[in-house]
């Protein structure tokens, strides 16, 4: 249920898009990071457009769930809260292409867990 185990820069979360309508788009994502692991830059990119944003701010909750569970769950993940992070604006243009979410930089072990990305017309 979400992005986990991001340790590399090859690491990638990619989504195949088809913008109906061009324009600049703020993309606000989703995260957990704990404190050690904060400073870890990424980048947004569809086609020729690029925004990069840094995890400055920790923000590490407990998975919550298991507590109802009568038996371990297999195949099924639990849920914790995660918090936005405005990356910037993106301008996307009208047609079909892969939006690409990667890291430019992890200076701790992992870069974050990530949930979803939301992109909403500025």
């Amino acid at each position: 249920s979400f992005f986990t185990h991001w340790t590399t820069k090859d690491d990638r979360i990619t989504w195949e898009v088809d913008v109906l309508q061009p324009g600049l788009y703020n993309a606000d994502l989703y995260y957990t990071c704990p404190p050690a692991d904060i400073g870890a830059s990424v980048e947004l990119s569809c086609n020729s457009s690029r925004v990069a944003g840094k995890i400055n701010v920790a923000h590490d909750p407990p998975l919550r769930g298991q507590e109802h569970d009568r038996v371990p769950r297999v195949g099924e993940s639990y849920v914790k809260d995660f918090k936005p992070l405005r990356l910037g604006a993106i301008r996307l243009e009208k047609g079909r292409g892969a939006m690409t979410l990667r890291a430019l930089e992890i200076p701790g072990k992992q870069v974050a867990d990530v949930r979803y990305l939301i992109l909403t017309r500025a």
